[in-house]
């Protein structure tokens, strides 16, 4: 018979951890320990995965810590539930991290597909998976006080995370536009993280020009527009930009194109940056897609991109350089960037990550 947890019950145990885990009071080194490791997994969606388990399993005891889905069998609950419903918000207003910002962040891999841990057998890095899981097996062995206790631990160090990304900050006042340029090139051809790198360098350089820019989490599911990003004025887009770190051809942009104008949006832009990227037949393009009332910007250089951004910016360049600079950093953050992205783009810029 599967378990249904008491959302507020639930929440309270979630306020109760935090307390403890703020306080110098001490908490399992194992388990301390345990979430470092779950931190640091490429993979994001496993910390908020332990952290749902663990309040699921402090919450009731009785709980299967496998479950996935509720209709599964004997014990089981859902974990998606538990954590969209009570540690995604709770992360937010507490402030600690779960290593994702967006509203459901297990409706990706491992966690969509199956209704059991026990289930999933297609897992990009085996060994982490496997050491994940031997973990989140040990917690079927703690009584409610001591899944309490994991608890507090995985907020500790959820809070330490949290405490840690908003130290670090970026000094760009003496920074050039040739300077600028050199570090964003520098930036993108390391090759780490390169798809979030260059979503958030683009979503940062149309900060500079539009006053409300959305941008979708990589991997996203729910499109509600076409393109990784959007202007909007009003509540409306009014333009939108696909963004790719890996060449793209033709027949790719006509299709964007198509969703625009499908979508009412006028203004279509496609960046590519990438550097075995073949050119694009830019003036073809261009005059096809104006039958459709489509205006198409092509972008395949990142000096041509921030030359156009600075040069249309509505502020000195001193100012616009600062202002480009700062939004990278939140931009990379919004995105859920590695840590290792966030510390690289604090060093280019010569800022600081306090403790």
């Amino acid at each position: 018979m599967s378990i249904k947890i008491s959302q507020a019950a639930a929440r309270q145990r979630l306020d109760d951890a935090f307390e403890l885990a703020a306080s110098e009071e001490s908490v399992p080194e194992i388990w301390l320990d345990f979430a470092v490791q779950t931190f640091q997994m490429s993979a994001k969606t496993y910390a908020p995965a332990l952290g749902t388990v663990l309040l699921a399993r402090a919450t009731d005891a009785r709980i299967d810590p496998l479950s996935i889905k509720a209709e599964y069998g004997s014990n089981t609950y859902s974990l998606r539930t538990l954590c969209h419903e009570v540690l995604v918000p709770a992360a937010r207003q507490l402030g600690f991290s779960i290593r994702n910002t967006g509203r459901e962040p297990l409706n990706n891999q491992p966690f969509f597909r199956y209704d059991h841990m026990t289930e999933i057998d297609r897992v990009r890095d085996k060994p982490s998976f496997e050491r994940f899981m031997s973990g989140i097996a040990r917690i079927g062995e703690l009584d409610q006080s001591q899944a309490m206790a994991a608890f507090a631990a995985f907020l500790r160090v959820a809070i330490t995370t949290a405490q840690q990304l908003r130290n670090y900050s970026v000094d760009s006042s003496d920074l050039t536009l040739q300077e600028v340029v050199r570090i964003v090139e520098l930036f993108l051809a390391e090759g780490v993280d390169r798809p979030r790198r260059t979503q958030a360098l683009v979503a940062a350089a149309f900060d500079i020009t539009h006053s409300d820019v959305r941008a979708r989490r990589l991997n996203d599911p729910s499109r509600d527009y076409p393109g990784d990003i959007q202007a909007f004025d009003n509540e409306q887009p009014i333009l939108a930009a696909e963004v790719r770190a890996k060449p793209v051809p033709a027949t790719e942009v006509e299709a964007f194109v198509a969703a625009c104008q499908r979508a009412s949006i006028d203004r279509a832009f496609m960046i590519v940056l990438w550097p075995g990227h073949r050119p694009l037949p830019v003036s073809e393009l261009r005059e096809a897609t104006l039958g459709n009332g489509v205006l198409l910007t092509i972008i395949e250089c990142t000096e041509d991109l921030l030359i156009d951004v600075f040069g249309w910016a509505d502020a000195v360049l001193a100012s616009a350089l600062k202002t480009f600079a700062a939004a990278v950093l939140r931009r990379l953050k919004e995105i859920e960037a590695t840590e290792q992205t966030l510390r690289r783009w604090v060093e280019l810029t010569g800022g600081n990550l306090t403790s």
